[in-house]
């Protein structure tokens, strides 16, 4: 798989973890930005509160990620995929607590920790990502 493609799926994949929200599941893409709206009322931030820390480490992680699609700059690519995987870590957590939520972020988000993990060792086995 060369770079430009394995930097793309890396991305794509961080956008399709699927979270549970609600009476249903949708990919952490859409829980990213509507935080701020969303938590006005008490009784949903109680509700939804798990996927605060998760949806904004996702959401800084893949500006990072775009950052470093732009710049090439090696740092913002290891800070990103740091991002990604504990936010990914934290959706994950949620298993062990017994939540089907977790489940399913675990399984959707494999092919991101593959894909991830292996532009991680390229990056870190060469100097030079293109």
């Amino acid at each position: 798989m060369h770079n430009r493609s394995l930097n793309a799926w890396t991305l794509v994949t961080s956008f399709i973890v699927i979270v549970g929200y609600g009476h249903g599941i949708i990919p952490i893409i859409f829980t990213e930005l509507p935080y701020p709206l969303i938590f006005r009322n008490t009784d949903q931030a109680i509700e939804y509160q798990y996927l605060i820390y998760p949806s904004t480490l996702f959401f800084f992680g893949q500006i990072f990620y775009l950052f470093f699609l732009i710049s090439k700059f090696r740092g913002a690519l290891w800070l990103s995929l740091a991002l990604l995987w504990f936010g990914l870590f934290l959706l994950i957590r949620l298993v062990f607590d017994g939540d089907a939520i977790g489940a399913i972020a675990c399984v959707t988000g494999i092919p991101f920790m593959v894909l991830s993990g292996i532009l991680f060792w390229r990056s870190y086995r060469s100097q030079n990502i293109r």
